[in-house]
């Protein structure tokens, strides 16, 4: 069963493991927040890449606008199901796509464009993806970051890491399983019937 976890959740439990403070507010100008809102991204790409996860990805058009931060002008509302945006965009009148420098934080997407933008998220309701054991992978590399960035411990950064894979790996062993267990395809209504008749 899917887990819905935040950011923010994520980053305070990593931080708590590693004897620091939690962070209080999303942006609040400590070094903990910055180091691991700046390597975030990265942790869960790299192993949405690299992991076999059974998940969805969704498009979908923003427009619920606040001010910016961290130096842009515009912020749009995410659906609470997008713990993590993959992409994000413009689309022009003429239905092309066009790429613009953006940041996410654990509730908006932040860039210069006050007409919305459109983003791809993972879908966190996709059952496997966001489980328990992904999100303690997520954890771990995050507390191997604050042991090395922070504490300066390498050697526990390096457990951390291990420890972080054998997550991740139960992660992907059960969404491979839940996977195989779907049916390859879905009858249709014209395959049916030709069954019910013999």
């Amino acid at each position: 069963m899917a887990t819905e976890f935040s950011m923010l959740g994520i980053m305070n439990a990593a931080l708590l493991a590693q004897g620091q403070l939690e962070i209080v507010a999303e942006n609040d100008g400590s070094m903990e927040y910055r180091t691991l809102f700046r390597n975030w991204p990265g942790i869960v790409e790299s192993e949405l890449e690299d992991g076999a996860y059974y998940f969805t990805r969704v498009e979908q058009n923003l427009v619920t606008r606040a001010p910016g931060k961290f130096g842009y002008d515009d912020a749009y509302l995410t659906p609470s199901a997008a713990i993590h945006v993959r992409r994000c965009w413009l689309r022009n009148s003429q239905g092309h796509d066009i790429n613009v420098d953006w940041i996410q934080d654990g509730t908006h997407v932040h860039l210069n464009n006050p007409d919305g933008c459109w983003i791809e998220y993972v879908e966190v309701g996709a059952q496997n993806l966001w489980s328990a054991n992904f999100c303690m992978g997520v954890q771990k590399r995050c507390e191997a970051i604050i042991a090395r960035a922070v504490r300066e411990e390498y050697r526990e950064a390096e457990g951390l890491d291990q420890a972080a894979e054998v997550y991740f790996q139960r992660a992907r062993t059960n969404s491979s399983k839940a996977r195989s267990a779907q049916p390859f395809y879905r009858k249709g209504p014209i395959a049916s019937a030709r069954h019910r008749r013999g």
